[in-house]
């Protein structure tokens, strides 16, 4: 099964191609809902946002209308950790609260069963996943678990390259001394201390602050240092270590 849908995604040329592939896959492993979507404001959506779902309409208009997203504990935990998690684990992966509660079950009473996620992370790219689930008293089919999770990482993967590379600004191209250079900035150091540290004049640690602004199109120092976070040049475990 696994190796005819992994042909189909090949062959997928649009966003239609997908969600026909996505609706197929999740029926096939036993799953009646899916929704793979990027976690944002529903009543509010950005441009160009993943959503591709077939929930309860119910369920959906009212987690768009009542602003769920801030309650969420699939998407919350989601946003978390690179694991995938069965929805019956999240007492034991996260602290919920009493909203987090009433949001579960809300969505049982509106249709949605046990349920399984798949977190979908790209650096520079809203925070996504892919949920699976069943009706409400059906058991979790956890023998079709790990192939769910290579569907969803297969879609998401072929999506991005149809849908969401195309808009993404390409990664600027940063030279070493400019990445050094960068994280240090990153850090709260100045031009001065930067300069002192890697054996530079302050000047050209200057200068190399300013072309990398220039690749990444900000005028800050703080959109540079969020730039190059987002794009993967300096991670925010650096900056905790650091700190």
């Amino acid at each position: 099964m696994i190796a005819r849908f992994a042909g189909r995604m090949r062959e997928a040329v649009t966003t239609g191609d997908l969600v026909r592939l996505l609706d197929d896959g999740a029926c096939v492993l036993g799953f009646p809902y899916h929704a793979l979507v990027q976690h944002a404001d529903l009543a509010r959506p950005p441009r160009h946002l993943v959503f591709l779902q077939n929930y309860p309409a119910c369920w959906v208009e009212t987690f768009a209308r009542q602003g769920l997203h801030r309650h969420d504990p699939v998407q919350l935990l989601a946003s978390r950790r690179p694991g995938s998690f069965a929805w019956r684990d999240m007492p034991r992966l996260l602290q919920l609260t009493a909203a987090n509660r009433q949001v579960m079950n809300d969505a049982l009473r509106a249709g949605l069963g046990e349920g399984f996620t798949v977190p979908l992370h790209v650096p520079g790219v809203r925070s996504a996943s892919c949920s699976f689930a069943v009706h409400p008293g059906e058991p979790l089919p956890v023998d079709s678990l790990l192939a769910a999770e290579i569907l969803a990482h297969g879609i998401f993967s072929a999506l991005f390259d149809i849908l969401l590379a195309p808009r993404r600004r390409a990664i600027a191209h940063l030279a070493p001394r400019e990445l050094e250079c960068i994280r240090l900035m990153a850090q709260g150091k100045t031009d001065w201390e930067i300069g002192t540290i890697l054996g530079l004049a302050e000047e050209t640690v200057k200068t190399y602050l300013k072309s990398a602004r220039e690749r990444f199109g900000v005028a800050r120092r703080t959109q540079l240092a969020l730039a190059a976070v987002s794009h993967g040049h300096v991670s925010l475990d650096e900056l905790v270590t650091w700190q």
